[in-house]
């Protein structure tokens, strides 16, 4: 019995090692656009649409990421740079990057050169409009006994509403000692212009004091990727404006 455990373990930890160590498939071996999956993603500020980050991750046919620098990728014409990213064990990320690239006619457009040298339309993604977060009124110290309201205009492409809390908990060990707690995100959904009342029945629970609240006002925009693209693929824009309140 011993010893058919032991065959057992180092089964499993060979099957794990295989696993672990099983390669993507050659970026040679990736001919045709109908090869890919891809996923695309880029952060913009909405105070400057010059300032952004693109990310774009490639996949094969078994869902295994794949880069290579004869596979190249271009937004408005500009390269993206090839990274490899080494992760805990023997993971890598292999990730695309480009930053600071100005949009051409409203909109971030993704070619790729494959290995074979074919060329393909990879993705097509709105840029976001610019707004002022001077136009976020609101409070940021603020009673705990009150309600709590925040309102917003001429905030354009914003249309989610993330808020999440810190609060304050004694621990059950030292009744005296007190710890801070990040909560989960609440999400709204909202147009450019709003408002927004928190009542203070919803600030605490038994247990707990509300310290600090984040209102992160974000525009979220999905882009179009090229049809021939496996299942799966995607490209969005996301750019934000956050807030802190303290409550006391």
């Amino acid at each position: 019995m011993g010893n058919m455990i032991k065959l057992l373990i180092l089964f499993f930890c060979s099957c794990f090692l295989f696993t672990a160590c099983s390669k993507p498939i050659s970026a040679s071996k990736i001919t045709d656009i109908s090869d890919v999956k891809a996923e695309i993603e880029i952060y913009q500020s909405l105070t400057d649409e010059n300032d952004n980050s693109i990310s774009v991750i490639l996949y094969d046919k078994k869902g295994k990421e794949f880069g290579n620098d004869s596979v190249k990728i271009t937004v408005n014409g500009e390269k993206a740079e090839y990274k490899i990213m080494q992760q805990l064990y023997y993971s890598k990320n292999y990730d695309y990057r480009a930053e600071d690239i100005p949009p051409q006619n409203n909109s971030y457009e993704l070619h790729i050169q494959l290995s074979n040298g074919k060329k393909f339309f990879l993705a097509s993604i709105p840029s976001l409009k610019t707004s002022s977060s001077t136009n976020i009124i609101y409070s940021k110290e603020a009673p705990l006994n009150q309600d709590y309201s925040i309102r917003w205009s001429d905030l354009h492409d914003v249309n989610v509403l993330y808020f999440s809390k810190s609060v304050k908990v004694k621990t059950k060990e030292e009744s005296n000692i007190e710890t801070f707690i990040e909560q989960a995100e609440d999400t709204l959904k909202i147009s450019p212009s709003g408002n927004y009342t928190l009542k203070k029945e919803k600030f605490s629970k038994p247990g707990e004091l509300l310290s600090m609240m984040s209102f992160e006002f974000t525009a979220e925009k999905t882009g179009t990727v090229n049809p021939q693209l496996l299942k799966g693929s995607s490209s969005k824009i996301k750019g934000n404006h956050e807030e802190r309140v303290s409550f006391k």
